[in-house]
């Protein structure tokens, strides 16, 4: 059923075939709460209207999906930087199991509500929400919003403002633990996010996925990984060597560490200065 979802989901909607494909989902109230068809989230309960239904179908970012959750072990901690409406902090809430624990970081209050919503229906234990922005500093900055839920970014100035936290400053400020593995996707501020975590990259335990916006962004993030000597792939498992990031979608690795890298060190918190 899965590479039924995923060879009509490849249809452009724009295409006539892909609009009269669509065309049954949008008779399906805003509201309603729908089981999970496939994917990591399969027999999970979604709200259709909170994002795009690919997320109900399952289907949603099926290659990240696939790429991620061998990566994810029960008992670990995992960061969901920019949840959105919480489809992956649903799928890490389950890989981690009752031993693990997510943070679920999302600025923008109409998604914190659908992200809550998520999380209490399907009666997670698990999930910490934080609505704040992670970038490079604390603070409060500008928010820009647009007609979709899925595309907001920082900005410079603007009428709805945000708190802003840095990974760095939320572990030896806050107390917050420190990630066994990170998925970014924030719009455009993942350079600055990495300015801000690079304590955390220096202890070299922490896998992170990140979707890269544009040409600066993969530019300066392959900078500050590449310094921190991380290895960069892409999700296909193909290393980067020389030559500029072309996918927008990486994971990154430490690049001397063994796989045990990747085992949450219970003491890490108490030598993170």
């Amino acid at each position: 059923m899965q590479f039924v979802y995923r060879d009509w989901m490849k249809i452009s909607p724009k295409s006539l075939l892909g609009w009269i494909l669509r065309l049954p989902l949008r008779l399906i109230p805003r509201g309603t709460v729908l089981t999970v068809r496939t994917g990591l989230n399969c027999g999970m309960k979604w709200i259709v209207g909170t994002s795009v239904h690919s997320c109900w179908l399952g289907t949603y970012e099926l290659n990240t999906q696939e790429t991620v959750k061998p990566f994810i072990k029960p008992g670990m901690t995992v960061f969901d930087i920019g949840a959105n409406a919480g489809f992956y902090t649903l799928a890490f809430s389950r890989l981690v199991g009752d031993r693990g624990k997510v943070w679920a970081f999302e600025p923008l209050a109409e998604n914190v509500k659908s992200l809550l919503k998520h999380v209490m229906i399907n009666q997670l234990r698990n999930v910490t929400v934080v609505q704040a922005a992670v970038s490079s500093e604390i603070g409060i900055t500008g928010f820009q919003t647009s007609g979709h839920t899925c595309t907001g970014s920082l900005t410079e100035g603007g009428s709805y403002r945000v708190p802003t936290v840095s990974l760095d400053g939320s572990i030896t400020q806050h107390g917050l633990p420190i990630p066994d593995l990170i998925k970014i996707d924030i719009e455009g501020s993942e350079s600055s996010l990495l300015e801000g975590a690079k304590k955390l990259l220096e202890k070299k335990t922490t896998t992170l996925f990140i979707s890269l916006h544009g040409d600066d962004q993969k530019k300066r993030c392959r900078e500050i990984l590449e310094a921190a000597n991380y290895r960069i792939l892409t999700l296909g498992g193909s290393e980067l060597s020389n030559g500029q990031l072309i996918g927008n979608e990486i994971y990154a690795i430490p690049k001397l560490e063994s796989s045990s890298a990747l085992l949450q060190d219970e003491n890490a918190t108490a030598k993170y200065d």
